[in-house]
């Protein structure tokens, strides 16, 4: 008797899961407790780029894209119905990035299509909803709602939110084992929001492939114009306080009247309400919005997929997508072990169904994470985020929008077993690329923060340390190595300012840091500088996709910059035989004018803006001649420097008194803090490449070969050649294998 899966649950994930698993010749059979398949129940999904690549895999994706409307445009609008902003070429991004567009159909319309892509329907059951699962030991045995008895190897609860088999599971699994932790999964089923969706005759003045989205303090619209002159709609807000599990509220049509009530005068855009919406409503449900990502998705035979297992507020469209790619990783994991033996064992299915649960569960950890933190943006929960939310993300390029979408195919799992996506993007899929990236744990994170914290601390003591006094030729010539150091640090500062990850975040200028840095010592911001970069950099995208790629505009002006702002410092030094230290206003003018240079430099650049062609300016190398350029003339520069300011030094350092007065005086001890957290900065950069496959060098080639450099070239230069190197790195790891 061959393997047989008994799928629960005919929506998108159970429908899915059954076109792989016919086309791996796995036998299944799949239960639906609706009278028929694709219900009108008024919900539309949005279909990204990373679902449609399973679908197109299975054959369906073209009568699939026969039925939705693309989405080409985004706009913006606050309470009073004022356009904030809007991406024009969102549609047109999304298909350069990653092959395909974000399309908006009825569900039911993309249950109907899998279900019409079976060969074999009769292994479809209508009017089957589960009633209880009898066991789960060497087989499985299922009793459906009529009486109706179903036996089979495996178990998959594909039933939803309200899901039956999972109400099962857990009843099983408390009676055998009483620590499996249903409670506390229980209480991790959250519910902040409601959502009132539905689909509407479209409105006059939306036109084709318009987007739009509405904020208002404590709710937020989403609208989509759709095929055939509809409209769909969702219409999300906050509840009064936050439910957990049984006590989440299910919601009557006086709940919805009462919403419609109090909603009603909300402006979406100009001549248009949302009394004047629903109105128009040809469907409309209201139904809580439960989050989560259960700890555990399987007991024995049985395993949960899609929303049965976690599920994230629709704003973000990634549920239903999430339950495609639920469905494609676990179609090739039966297929993995059935290939291997067809009637795998208990701890085969225990194995396959582990490694499910481990690769799904941060992913769609991060996409429940992040939906919800969206939802409290556009909701305007605060003022602080409605400040963000109106006045910098809604008015932001669509080349911001681009590394968030970017982030989210990329990971995607494709089916290991058919032919690839007849379709492919700028931006490469992860396993076609030679980096691993990967979130980093928060205890390596932890760790590299509280070395630059500690380096912090003993820059905090330096004002205790005497100062060398009479030695000003050694003084003066420790000044002016401190200088060196900073060229180098204030390089990388101007650069990654501009590098697009991270220009939205807390580094995205360098002259906070400079003027901070000026003010209280490099020795001390440097450090925390790093810290906080490190804290940025810990997400699973930012070694890849997140572009490397800066704005031509402020690459081009990076060399120019470095030259005209440090040629006078740099002469000074190199034509001062007498060591005396360079002024403090030349230094603190040289380090504030590359930063201004160059931006001010993007600013009037007669180069357009990246829009018109943002994938290639993202993801692209024509920055890369500019970039290079800028890192052999610091290179050159502070290696220069350093060999000269060694060469007055050494002379001066033969008596060991004089080298103890130098190692303990504030100006010895503020350049070895400096040295101290670049030399460690440049130790964390190399094992963070290797961790994410950018480096295959081994760390104990790695490591001697940057402590090499800092005595040979001095670590301002050996910073700059670590940087030049990890960009390079970084481009030729993400390429296409």
């Amino acid at each position: 008797m061959s393997f047989k899966v008994i799928i629960i649950g005919g929506s998108v994930a159970g429908l899915t899961l059954a076109n792989v698993l016919e086309r791996y010749g796995i036998e299944y059979v799949l239960l639906e407790k609706y009278r028929c398949i694709a219900p009108q129940l008024g919900a539309s999904l949005g279909l990204l780029p990373y679902g449609s690549q399973v679908l197109d895999q299975l054959g369906v994706n073209e009568a699939v894209q026969a039925m939705c409307e693309r989405v080409k445009s985004m706009h913006y609008y606050n309470s009073d119905g004022v356009k904030l902003g809007g991406h024009d070429t969102f549609g047109e991004m999304l298909l350069k990035l990653t092959g395909y567009e974000f399309n908006f159909l009825d569900r039911r319309e993309l249950v109907q299509a899998l279900y019409d892509n079976l060969q074999d329907k009769s292994k479809v059951h209508v009017s089957k909803g589960l009633s209880s699962i009898d066991q789960l030991d060497t087989g499985v045995t299922v009793t459906t709602e009529d009486g109706t008895t179903f036996t089979g190897d495996i178990l998959i609860g594909a039933d939803g939110v309200h899901s039956q088999t999972r109400k099962e599971m857990w009843r099983i699994a408390d009676s055998e084992v009483p620590d499996y932790g249903t409670q506390q999964m229980a209480k991790s089923i959250t519910c902040s929001y409601k959502c009132m969706f539905g689909i509407s005759d479209r409105p006059e003045g939306v036109p084709d492939g318009r987007g739009y989205k509405t904020y208002h303090k404590k709710r937020s619209y989403l609208y989509q114009a759709g095929r055939g002159g509809k409209l769909y709609f969702f219409a999300f807000s906050k509840n009064p306080q936050v439910t957990i599990d049984k006590d989440i509220h299910r919601y009557t049509a006086e709940d919805e009247r009462a919403l419609v009530d109090a909603q009603r005068d909300d402006v979406l855009f100009p001549g248009l309400t949302f009394g004047d919406l629903y109105q128009k409503r040809r469907a409309a449900v209201l139904v809580p919005l439960q989050e989560y990502v259960l700890e555990k998705c399987f007991y024995k035979r049985a395993v949960l997929i899609g929303d049965s297992f976690h599920k994230m507020n629709p704003l973000t469209g990634q549920g239903g997508n999430s339950a495609i790619e639920d469905a494609a990783l676990l179609g090739d994991l039966l297929k993995e072990a059935l290939d291997k033996n067809p009637r795998p064992t208990n701890e085969t299915i225990h194995a396959q169904f582990t490694y499910f649960q481990e690769e799904r569960k941060p992913r769609t950890k991060i996409l429940v994470d992040g939906a919800h933190s969206l939802q409290s943006l556009e909701a305007l929960e605060t003022p602080l985020l409605e400040f963000i939310q109106t006045k910098v993300i809604a008015k932001g390029g669509v080349d911001k929008v681009a590394f968030v979408m970017a982030a989210a195919h990329s990971p995607g799992h494709i089916l290991k077993y058919l032919p690839k996506p007849s379709r492919e993007g700028v931006v490469a899929r992860d396993i076609e690329v030679v980096a691993r990236p990967g979130q980093r744990s928060s205890v390596a994170t932890g760790f590299w923060i509280t070395l630059f914290f500690l380096v912090a601390c003993l820059s905090l003591g330096i004002g205790q340390s005497a100062s060398m006094g009479s030695a000003t030729v050694l003084r003066d010539s420790l000044l002016n190595y401190t200088l060196v150091s900073t060229m180098g640090i204030n390089a990388l500062w101007t650069l990654e300012s501009h590098r697009p990850g991270l220009s939205g975040e807390y580094l995205g200028s360098a002259i906070p840091y400079i003027l901070a840095s000026t003010a209280f010592g490099w020795h001390l911001i440097t450090p925390i500088y790093f810290a906080i970069y490190i804290y940025l950099s810990q997400s699973r995208p930012f070694c890849y996709p997140n572009p490397r790629a800066i704005d031509l505009r402020a690459a081009e002006y990076l060399p120019m910059g470095l030259l005209v702002t440090y040629f006078v410092p740099a002469l000074l030094v190199l034509r001062n035989a007498a060591a005396i230290a360079i002024p403090g206003w030349i230094l603190s003018l040289a380090q504030l004018g590359l930063p201004i240079l160059v931006s001010l430099g993007q600013t009037l650049s007669k180069r357009e803006p990246p829009s018109p062609d943002f994938a290639e300016a993202l993801y692209g190398t024509r920055d890369m001649p500019y970039i290079s350029q800028f890192y052999n003339f610091s290179f050159l520069i502070t290696s220069t420097l350093h060999t000269v300011i060694a060469s007055r030094v050494f002379p001066c350092i033969q008596d060991v008194a004089v080298i103890k007065e130098t190692a303990f005086s504030s100006e010895g001890a503020q350049l070895e803090c400096l040295i101290g957290a670049i030399l460690i900065w440049s130790v964390f950069t190399v094992w963070d490449l290797r961790r994410t496959n950018v480096l295959q060098t081994p760390l104990s080639l790695a490591v001697p070969a940057v402590i090499l450099g800092n005595i040979c070239f001095g670590p301002a230069a050996t910073l700059i050649g670590l940087w030049k190197w990890r960009e390079s790195a970084l481009e030729r790891s993400r390429r296409r294998k």
